[in-house]
């Protein structure tokens, strides 16, 4: 999400460690397509495994420091949904990709984790905030054009209207949208293959 940097009412701030961890995600559709999806699937395991342990001993972690740079505020006293619903909806996509288009589930993967990715980091430096929201144009450009060069490895020019839908979708809504994105990306370039 493409926060502004200078508005309180906007809750959350970017945290970047959270957003490199975030972008890293961008390894597993090259893997899948690389090595095979059962490689992507034992990286997204691994990920998993390690969500798992952090919220585990989250409650033990006096400091807080790692998690003040990992978690949002609300995050560090309950279990935090949004990093299980990123990794969730890795392994739908996955799955998804042996039954239609492995190109486009992958680039769906792209949208999510170099757009939203890249957009809080380049909406933080932004000035045209989009109409009623804490998000900038800029924000939410930079990730369309971000994941449109990387997701045209999978699905060439078809990146575009993945990575558009999912920007658009992000900037729409304000919770949970690691499950929406992908899947707005998703949809929307199966309707751009069929029409098309």
């Amino acid at each position: 999400m493409a926060i502004h940097k200078n508005d309180s009412l906007c809750g959350n701030k970017a945290l970047p460690l959270r957003k490199i961890v975030h972008m890293s995600g961008g390894a597993v559709p090259f893997i899948a397509d690389i090595y095979g999806r059962e490689y992507a699937a034992l990286a997204l395991g691994f990920a998993t495994l390690i969500f798992f342990i952090m919220e585990v001993i989250k409650p033990a972690e006096k400091k807080r420091y790692v998690y003040g740079l990992l978690w949002r505020n609300g995050e560090k006293e309950v279990f935090a949904l949004d990093p299980l619903f990123y990794i969730l909806s890795f392994f739908v996509l996955l799955g998804l990709s042996y039954f239609v288009n492995a190109g486009i589930c992958y680039a769906s993967m792209v949208v999510l984790t170099l757009g939203d990715g890249v957009a809080p980091l380049i909406g933080y430096l932004g000035r045209l905030r989009l109409p009623g929201s804490c998000k900038t144009v800029e924000g939410t450009t930079g990730g369309i054009i971000l994941s449109s060069i990387v997701g045209f490895y999978f699905v060439g020019v078809l990146a575009v209207v993945g990575s558009v839908a999912g920007m658009v979708t992000e900037c729409s809504i304000s919770r949970h949208d690691n499950l929406f994105i992908p899947f707005a990306a998703l949809g929307a370039m199966l309707l751009g293959k069929a029409l098309f």
